[in-house]
């Protein structure tokens, strides 16, 4: 189907340059029209739906401060009042004061004031004339001024192509005028493009680095993607303007987010201490009374919002998608449908809908409040995105396995569906006995190929590029193993992970803290398979040295900070090891469990472990510096300056030596020794490494470093050893593994290399060299289902060499019988290589009739 238009919430997640071939336009987000280019509204667009609820007036900004300089101007001082009376609620006298003001301004800034006003107490209807008669003005008067608040009226009238034309003329005309920029940028938030948000907030702070608007529209734009960031520019905004509620609310916000709801109420008592009648601040309010089970109060909350704007669904939808930051979907669901049926012409109330219906697995519901959210708003970048991502879902191909169903892309399930499909049910059965819990199914696993697209499945929009996969509770979403080049990730440890979260979120009713849900996916990957869940072990062990773990008490918080969320995914895993090994899985599983029952984080502590935050710490700090205690000297930080760029070999040993004790001085010294070709020095320096800090793992593993030089220096057997460690610690290192699986030969190999081609296959399952060696070793057993898997494998996977591939597979077919099939494989593998003489040598033998397996 075709679409004409421009093309974020609580998900579990495992811890890009968009694609640019020039069938595959979607997900960009440019400027909605040519620059300069003016359009007249359309008879055919939708009836007004004006500003978002967030979108309160605010008393700081450029405009304001000139009035307030100005002298007599009596509808400067009326409008003033009016925007003060707004602030604190008073919305019957600050509605007078606009009127009044309207008097010398019919179509100035009290007229959008007036407008806003209207919009924002339900009254749509009467402010669609002022805004006809902005936009009028804005087309005779032509400054820059006049077309600014011409753009803003087209916003609020839903001509989003000509608001835009409007805003880039007037930025043209007014370039330093910050409050243009501002408002141009909320257009942009408005439809979620938040990257050319930014850079519209950024021009406006060029221009005054103290307009507040800009500095929280700034804030919003990061909210999602570097909440830190978002927090610090609120707080700049409030020491600009200590009471400005918008910074407040998104504090507050931010602070729901991130688990602190004590955090969150002072925030919010502050704003409704200001204005009772703030609809975002009461909306807030009661969807964290919603989290807390607090039935009265969300009714009350609710009531007082609804008092200022009847039927207001945005504040059901506020409730909604803020209690979907907890996980719980379903809940989210229902706040979301009565949004809908509040106002069944809102299109951001449609789209809301559409991508939480998607987070519970209804994909045909989801499409249909999509749809309609499209047909009145097709500039909005996440209904956009989220219906072009289901039209590439009609390419999926659904697998259903007992209580799963998995969806893979028709180019890839012929390699995939036999690795990851049996996972997944191994996965699931085993955590369901582990956790004496069967999920509430089909659980919809789908697999994308592109991450983009995952990204959109997942959020609404591209991006998430520290993002492997996420889980809703019914539904997984991941990267397919071609999302990313092999060697990034590891995909069946992240499934494995993801559906651990399916268990643990069913047990709570989705209610389970963040820190305990990645705690725990994490640590059952560690149980599932050697190598897998430590890739952030050297970190934890590096923040622990460094005395910068995370207090457990604020654990949770540490996965809202990008600076520390790595930290805090392996701090929660160590957390819950400990708590298995010293308390047993009946009582982590009475732990989860007991967040289905409304506990917070402390009382169910208290329950299952019979322990406080404040007495559990020392006992973790113990176990810690069991575990890692003797690391810690060699990963104490030592301010050693290197050698400079002239430095030998010799100079590069001798800073080595020197700090003989310190893991990464030696990883330091070990780079440029490789450089210059003292191959027995950089050993040497690699060794001391790998016995300082056995796990590091990834780029930092002096393993994978030690077994590429022993190749170099043809030492079969020592790189063989450091290969094998690499296998045992390191879940992704992929170009080591292909070399173990091609090195390991000999008649005593068999098991070695079986384990090192399952473990690439887990890195990238379209290497034709691991499903050979699959297919060889279960032809060697006499293993001829697996063989053919295996080596059918190989020919999907797209091999160098197709015809020693296609010829391997005939093979094996010959001895299952099959001479029909092995001689089209034959025939199909001389088509592309004609002097194949295995190929050649193996048919002639078919039609000759002979025996019904190859010659040895």
């Amino acid at each position: 189907m075709t679409r004409i238009g421009c093309i974020a919430g609580g998900v579990c997640l495992s811890a890009v340059v968009l694609d640019a071939q020039a069938q595959a336009p979607a997900f960009t987000v440019p400027r909605i029209v040519t620059p300069g280019v003016s359009q007249q509204p359309a008879a055919s667009e939708p009836a007004a739906e004006l500003v978002p609820a967030w979108r309160t007036p605010l008393v700081e900004g450029r405009f304001d401060e000139a009035l307030a300089k100005s002298s007599g101007e009596p509808w400067a001082a009326a409008y003033i009042r009016g925007r003060a009376a707004e602030r604190r609620g008073a919305h019957d006298e600050a509605e007078q004061a606009y009127r009044a003001s309207l008097v010398d301004q019919p179509t100035g800034e009290p007229a959008i004031a007036l407008g806003e006003l209207l919009t924002y107490l339900g009254r749509r209807e009467e402010a669609v004339p002022l805004w006809s008669a902005i936009l009028r003005a804005g087309q005779v008067q032509r400054t820059g001024a006049a077309i600014g608040r011409a753009a803003r009226a087209a916003q609020a009238l839903t001509q989003v192509r000509l608001a835009n034309s409007y805003f880039q003329s007037a930025t043209n005309m007014s370039p330093d005028d910050a409050q243009m920029h501002a408002r141009w940028g909320d257009l942009f938030l408005e439809k979620f493009n938040e990257a050319e948000a930014r850079s519209s907030y950024e021009t406006a702070l060029k221009a005054d680095p103290r307009y507040v608007p800009a500095i929280i529209g700034l804030a919003r734009s990061l909210a999602d993607s570097n909440p830190t960031a978002a927090e610090a520019a609120a707080r700049q905004a409030l020491e600009i303007d200590p009471a400005n509620p918008d910074a407040l609310v998104l504090l507050a916000a931010e602070a729901l987010d991130a688990s602190r709801r004590g955090d969150a109420r002072p925030g919010l008592d502050r704003v409704l201490g200001l204005n009772p009648r703030h609809i975002e601040a009461l909306a807030l309010s009661a969807a964290i009374a919603q989290i807390e089970d607090r039935p009265d109060d969300v009714a009350a909350f609710t009531t007082r919002a609804m008092a200022v704007r009847p039927r207001n669904p945005d504040v059901p939808r506020i409730i909604g998608e803020r209690v979907a930051r907890q996980y719980r979907f379903d809940e989210a669901v229902r706040f979301l449908r009565q949004a809908v049926a509040f106002d069944p012409e809102n299109s951001r109330a449609q789209a809301s809908l559409g991508l939480h219906l998607l987070r519970t697995g209804d994909e045909v519901a989801a499409r249909a409040a999509l749809d309609a959210s499209f047909t009145k708003d097709p500039f909005d970048a996440v209904t956009y995105n989220l219906l072009t991502m289901l039209d590439g879902l009609e390419k999926f191909v659904s697998v259903p396995a007992g209580n799963l169903v998995v969806r893979l892309h028709e180019a890839e399930a012929p390699v995939l569906q036999p690795y990851l499909v049996p996972l997944a049910e191994e996965a699931l059965a085993t955590l369901s006995k582990r956790y004496a819990f069967t999920p509430q199914g089909p659980i919809l696993v789908e697999v994308f190929p592109r991450h983009d697209d995952f990204a959109v499945r997942t959020m609404g929009l591209p991006g998430m590029l520290g993002a492997l996969g996420a889980c809703f509770g019914k539904v997984v979403t991941m990267d397919s193993p071609k999302a990313r080049p092999p060697g990034t990730f590891n995909w069946a440890a992240v499934l494995w992970h993801e559906l651990a979260h399916v268990i643990t979120l069913q047990m709570s009713g989705n209610r389970l803290p963040r820190w305990l849900s990645e705690g725990i996916s994490t640590f059952e990957e560690t149980r599932a398979r050697a190598g897998w869940g430590r890739e952030s072990e050297l970190l934890f062990a590096q923040a622990y040295a460094a005395g910068r773990l995370l207090p457990l008490k604020d654990l949770n918080s540490g996965f809202a900070k990008v600076e520390t969320i790595n930290l805090a995914y392996q701090q929660a895993s160590v957390l819950v090891a400990y708590l298995v090994e010293t308390q047993g899985d009946a009582k982590l599983q009475a732990f989860v469990r007991s967040f289905g029952e409304g506990l917070d984080d402390g009382a169910a502590l208290t329950r299952a472990y019979g322990r406080t935050w404040e007495t559990l710490q020392p006992e973790f700090d113990a176990y810690v510096k069991q575990k890692y205690g003797a690391f810690v000297p060699a990963l104490t930080e030592v301010d050693a300056p290197p050698p400079g760029r002239t430095a030998t070999a010799a100079d590069w040993k001798a800073f080595a030596d020197a700090h003989a004790g310190n893991f990464r001085l030696q990883m330091v010294a070990a780079s440029p020794l490789l450089r210059l070709g003292d191959l027995d020095g950089a050993r040497v320096v690699l060794e001391r490494a790998a016995a300082l800090v056995p796990f590091a793992s990834g780029e930092a593993s002096p393993w994978r470093l030690l077994a590429s030089t022993a190749l170099k220096q043809d030492n079969g057997a020592d790189a063989r050893r450091y290969m094998v460690e690499v296998l045992d610690r390191d879940h992704t290192a992929v170009s080591t593994l292909r070399q173990l699986v091609a090195q390991a030969r000999g008649g005593d190999d068999a098991a070695l290399r079986q384990r090192a081609a399952e473990r690439v296959i887990e890195i990238d399952p379209f290497d034709p060299g691991a499903h050979t060696a699959l297919g060889e070793l279960a032809l060697s057993r006499g293993d001829l289902p697996t063989a053919l898997r295996e080596l059918q494998a190989a020919v999907d996977a797209g091999p160098a060499n197709p015809a020693e591939a296609l010829t391997s597979l005939a093979e094996a077919t010959l001895r299952s019988g099959q001479r029909d099939d092995a001689k089209r494989h034959l025939i199909k593998a001389l088509e592309t290589t004609p002097r194949h003489e295995r190929a050649q040598e193996l048919l002639l033998q078919i039609v000759d009739g002979g025996a019904g397996a190859p010659r040895p």
